[in-house]
């Protein structure tokens, strides 16, 4: 029978360990918004011809920049929708990239096409979320792993079934279920397969998207034991894409934490944990449940929506929700009368509370006392357009109603006038558990 010539895993690779495997920069994935025959036209009343067309664009990934050096397992975590997966499938080249370069191995992903790119598929890998959806009902378990060997022109029929064989014992299942069909096996099972079928071309770089997150937590555990034996036996680098922050302190050696699109925060896994520097990373880690029953209050709750990706915020964008956004330099507020002041635009903005009387709404927000000076003003004049005793709250003479009038009073005057709107924040950190970088785009550290 003929077998693979090198045993599996073993390949050489021309990148020492730790040392750089995959640079991005700059990197973006753009998608347009709108599809049809009449997306992109918007009427314009005040030009000639009175129409535009243009399309609408929803930035998934925008801008980012990372390394991952050899035989390391970095972590990306963030909230649903954040670009993760998008981020995963571009480095990949399954989806194209709107602009920014790829580095792996010293060739750039992004400008590959046609033949080079399918060569440089068999280097990196993907292992997608669903282990019952990414695997093909029809086909056996054996041709399942051997199918990227096939179309890689790897060995011949006898040397792939060796080899896969050989993988299903490396990843725990048993080779004689090589004949099987997944739906025989169970959730973990089939992730196993997910990940022999990734090892059959002896990559060097595997993408994990959620691999672990329809899995009960003990097959978790064992999944993730599993992919860190196969990462010391043949040396592989790992992105492991979560929103579990406890799977991610498992198996990581650095976490990047990603908030609609950016990266606000990378560094290494203890660093992180123990000190992180970024508002969204430190409500990302509140909110880990506490086996405690004693502890009843909420933990790690983030004021707001999460903006949308077609329209996101200027400078920082988690700062529409950060409870650390920075006071604008142009007014003498006390940090006590920012966050009365910064409390009550998120209220009228969000329109949290019920139409009161001017003495109310002060003594609510503000405790009777309103900031000194221009800014005390313009908290007044937001005040009376809201109230219900100032006569300004139902409609105005430009038909905006009070609250849309306060809105933007306040977001104007405040927070668009912060240094969190008008920059786009981004610091080296001094790392206090570790030697690595630690990168946090958070003004706090300007």
């Amino acid at each position: 029978m003929s077998k693979p010539d090198d045993p599996i895993g073993f390949g050489e690779t021309e990148i020492p360990h730790g040392e750089t495997l995959l640079e991005v920069d700059g990197l973006s994935k753009y998608f347009a918004s709108e599809s049809g025959l009449l997306a992109g036209i918007s009427l314009e009343t005040d030009q000639f011809p009175p129409v535009s067309f243009g399309v609408d664009q929803v930035k998934a990934v925008d801008d980012v920049s990372f390394e991952i050096t050899m035989g390391e397992t970095l972590g990306l975590v963030g909230e649903s929708g954040c670009g993760k997966s998008t981020l995963g499938r571009t480095l990949l080249r399954l989806l194209d990239p709107t602009d920014g370069t790829i580095t792996f191995k010293n060739d750039d992903l992004a400008e590959l096409s046609g033949e080079e790119l399918r060569q440089k598929r068999s280097e990196i890998q993907m292992i997608f979320q669903d282990p019952q959806s990414s695997l093909d009902p029809r086909m056996k378990v054996g041709q399942i792993i051997e199918e990227p060997m096939r179309a890689h022109d790897m060995f011949d029929d006898e040397g792939r079934e060796a080899r896969a064989k050989e993988l299903l014992e490396k990843v725990g299942l048993d080779p004689r279920h090589y004949n099987r069909y997944p739906h025989a096996f169970s959730g973990g099972q089939r992730q196993r397969i997910n990940l022999a079928r990734a090892l059959s071309v002896d990559p060097d770089f595997v993408v994990c998207d959620e691999p672990v997150s329809a899995l009960d937590v003990s097959i978790q555990a064992q999944v993730m034991n599993t992919m860190e034996e196969l990462q010391a036996e043949f040396g592989l680098t790992y992105l492991f894409i979560a929103h579990d922050l406890s799977v991610i302190r498992h198996i990581s050696d650095r976490v990047a934490v990603m908030y609609l699109g950016h990266i606000v925060e990378i560094a290494e896994k203890e660093e992180l944990f123990e000190n992180p520097q970024h508002p969204y990373t430190k409500a990302l880690l509140e909110s880990i449940p506490v086996p405690d029953p004693r502890e009843s209050d909420a933990r790690g709750v983030l004021e707001g929506e999460v903006p949308s990706p077609q329209d996101p915020p200027s400078g920082c964008r988690f700062r529409t929700r950060c409870p650390q956004l920075i006071a604008p330099e142009a007014y003498e507020f006390t940090d006590e009368e920012w966050a009365h002041a910064r409390t009550f635009m998120r209220a009228v903005k969000r329109r949290t509370f019920e139409p009161m009387a001017a003495a109310e709404i002060r003594r609510e927000f503000f405790d009777g006392d309103l900031p000194r000076g221009d800014a005390g003003e313009i908290v007044k004049d937001a005040i009376d357009a809201v109230a219900t005793d100032t006569g300004r709250g139902d409609e105005s003479d430009d038909e905006r109603d009070g609250w849309e009038m306060a809105t933007d009073l306040l977001l104007e005057s405040f927070a668009e006038q912060s240094i969190c709107a008008r920059e786009r924040p981004a610091y080296d950190v001094e790392p206090e558990h570790g030697t690595e970088q630690h990168f946090a785009a958070c003004h706090m550290h300007r």
